[in-house]
């Protein structure tokens, strides 16, 4: 068995995050964080108070997080799991 090169690992480790990132966009979540912004918007709310799945990799809050204020929404964590997002 040989030790991988730092670089090596690094850089199968983000070949296989970007992987990750896509897993979640083409998610189910992904799809109801959507349609959950959308509904509260057509029922003239600012706020949406959305719970990532627990059952999900812990990185995908932070994900999702980073993805909603890229796009100008704001976004606080309630708890390990909760969101709020606001637009």
């Amino acid at each position: 068995m040989k030790l991988q090169p730092a670089s090596e690992m690094a850089k199968i480790a983000e070949e296989n995050y970007e992987k990750f990132k896509q897993s979640i966009l083409e998610s189910e979540g992904f799809e109801s964080l959507i349609n959950g912004i959308e509904e509260a918007a057509n029922e003239g709310s600012k706020t949406l108070i959305y719970n990532v799945d627990p059952l999900c990799d812990p990185r995908t809050k932070g994900f999702l997080k980073s993805l909603l204020i890229e796009a100008g929404y704001g976004v606080i964590s309630l708890d390990q799991h909760a969101m709020q997002i606001t637009w």
